[in-house]
Order: structure tokens, then sequence, then C-alpha cells
């Protein structure tokens, strides 16, 4: 990978340090085990394909844009559901 990921990197970074501020140990657990979990697949990746994650996405959308807008909003609804439960539990 050549260019590194500022913008990933600074909101794991801002997560993290909300998380901690908060109290919020065992989230803050959570966030340190995805990180590190997603950089072990970011890099197996690259090896494997010469392409990150994201870029294999992005590599299949302009392939299947339709199924890719599908993908997205589905993701879209997927965080919005996650914000939801977090804010009233259910």
């Amino acid at each position: 990978m050549s260019r590194i990921p500022w913008g990933i990197l600074i909101m794991f970074a801002a997560l993290g340090a909300a998380f901690a501020l908060a109290g919020l140990s065992w989230w803050l657990l959570f966030l340190a085990g995805l990180s590190l979990w997603l950089a072990v697949v970011e890099c197996w990746a690259v090896r494997r394909t010469g392409l990150t994650i994201s870029g294999q996405f992005v590599a299949w959308a302009k392939r299947h844009p339709w199924a890719a807008g599908a993908v997205a909003a589905l993701l879209g609804a997927a965080v919005g559901y996650l914000i939801y439960h977090l804010a009233t539990g259910y």
C-alpha cells in the first residue's frame, strides 16, 4: 500500500479517544480488536490482490453499479440501525 489511509486512521483514533474519555473500556477493547483485524485483512488483501478491500469494492462497483448501490444502501441501513440500537437499546 503506497498511501496511508489518514481518514480511516483518524476515524479510529477519534472513536478510541471518545470511548476512553467516556470510560467505555469494553468498547475500546472491541475497537482495538476490530482495528487489528482490519489491518491484518488489509495487508493480506494487498499482498494477494494488489488492492485494499475498499479498492476491490470500487473495482467491483464499476462492473456492477446497481448491485454496489444496493450493498451501499444496505450498509447505510445497518449503520443507521446500529446508531438507533445504541441510542435506545433495541
